[in-house]
């Protein structure tokens, strides 16, 4: 039972990021402010991941060179990422 509550909870902590990325991040045309927002929200985020997996799975438990590495991929991807436009009319 408590496996699958740690997938629910997973799942949530995704969708929850995926709908703060959706939308913060394509309204953002500078690069550098881009890059700086998802570093310092992905490292929090990966330490709540880490304590889910932990608390659900026996995961071992991340240090602060893994979150940071972990902040780092998404980040470096996401700074790199044309900025959407806000009217989803257009092609």
């Amino acid at each position: 039972m408590l496996s699958v509550l740690g997938i629910v909870a997973s799942l949530a902590l995704l969708v929850g990021m995926a709908f703060i990325l959706g939308k913060t991040v394509p309204s953002m045309p500078d690069k550098v402010c881009r890059f700086i927002f998802l570093f310092v929200l992905c490292v929090p985020f990966s330490f709540v991941v880490d304590w889910v997996n932990v608390w659900a799975f026996g995961y071992h438990k991340m240090g602060w060179t893994g979150a940071l590495i972990g902040a780092l991929l998404p980040a470096s991807y996401g700074t790199f990422l044309p900025p959407q436009p806000h009217n989803s009319n257009k092609p």
